[in-house]
This record gives C-alpha cells, sequence and structure tokens, in this order.
C-alpha cells in the first residue's frame, strides 16, 4: 500500500478492486500520484483544466478531473471498500481539493477552473460532430463502390454541410460554470 510522506497534504481512495489504493500528494509545486510502487508527478504549473463534479440530486460523492495538457488524473471523495460498499472521505477530498485549487490558480493562472455537468452540452455537440465526420468519410470511402457514387457523394456533402453548421455553433456553447479558485462553494467542498 502506498504511503503517504509525513507533513505532506494529501488525500487517498482505493478507485477499483483491482487496484491498489492511490494516494495523491501535494509536495511543493506538484501533484504527486502514487499508486502502489508506481508514482507519477504533475507540475501544477502545467495545469490546463479542474473539473469538479458532483450528482445532480446531490449526495456526497464528488470527482475532480485535473487536466495537464494530455494528461490527466481523477481523484474521488469515495473510496471502494467491497462489492456495493464505499468509505466516505469527503472531508480530506474536498481539504485537498482546495489546496490544489489555491496553489494551481498562483502557478497556472491560464487554467479554467469550472464545475462539470454529467455531459455538458458543447461535449455532447463534439461528440456528434466526430461521429458525423465518421459518417461523412465513410459515405466518401462508398462512393468508390459501382452503382453508388452518386447516392454516396450527395449524402456525404448534406453531411459534410450539417458539420460545418454544428461547428458554427461551436464557440457559443458554453464550457461549463466557472469557479473561483480562491473561494469554492461549500456546497461542493463542504468543511473548508
Amino acid at each position: 500500500m502506498s504511503a503517504r510522506p509525513k507533513n505532506a497534504l494529501g488525500h487517498s481512495a482505493r478507485l477499483s478492486p483491482f487496484q491498489p489504493e492511490t494516494v495523491w500528494t501535494l509536495e511543493g509545486a506538484e501533484l504527486v500520484e502514487r499508486r502502489g510502487r508506481r508514482e507519477q508527478r504533475f507540475p501544477l504549473a502545467a495545469l490546463t483544466a479542474f473539473r469538479l463534479a458532483r450528482p445532480r440530486t446531490g449526495g456526497r460523492r464528488r470527482v475532480l478531473t485535473l487536466a495537464f495538457g494530455r494528461r490527466k488524473t481523477i481523484l474521488t471523495a469515495q473510496s471502494y471498500v467491497g462489492p456495493g460498499r464505499f468509505d466516505d472521505r469527503l472531508a480530506s477530498f474536498s481539504l485537498f481539493a482546495r489546496a490544489v485549487a489555491a496553489v494551481a490558480a498562483d502557478l497556472a493562472p491560464r487554467a479554467r477552473f469550472e464545475v462539470a455537468g454529467v455531459m455538458a452540452a458543447r461535449e455532447g455537440l463534439t461528440w456528434v460532430m466526430g461521429l458525423l465526420a465518421f459518417g461523412t468519410v465513410v459515405m466518401l470511402l462508398l462512393a468508390f463502390t459501382p452503382h453508388m457514387a452518386g447516392m454516396a457523394i450527395a449524402i456525404a456533402a448534406r453531411m459534410a454541410f450539417l458539420l460545418i453548421l454544428l461547428a458554427a455553433a461551436l464557440p457559443w456553447l458554453g464550457r461549463g460554470q466557472g469557479l473561483d479558485p480562491h473561494a469554492l462553494p461549500e456546497d461542493l467542498l463542504p468543511g473548508g
């Protein structure tokens, strides 16, 4: 089992039954993730997104996704104990998330701090656009078969036009509810 270094602020949770407990610590300007013998270090100056999620119905479950460019780490407020049983660790999660937000706000001023929805409209539209683009490519490939060229090109052109319209709407969709990293809401992270 991973151990938290002394005098280091941290949080730990077991994410699944087949993984050892994961320990996240804040060591200077780095977030350190230890899972068993594996250790990953994430410099907070490279943080691009701090996304906090909670269930719409309330409850004590929380998930924090920290993106560092293409790399990301996910922290949870509950720890897996057994089938259908979870240990509530919201107190240490809240304290740790507040500390990470405060340090990251100073080190990464361009990072986005937001509350994540189940599936934001922007993310859903991006998925639809990706599937539509895939369908357009498939239709263009179908144009190379005999007797299907005219119909496949006509369908691909309509799909490409729809893709352009959806892409035009993308800038007007919000990215999620913004957060002030120095004043995180008490209802999201109680006990701060």
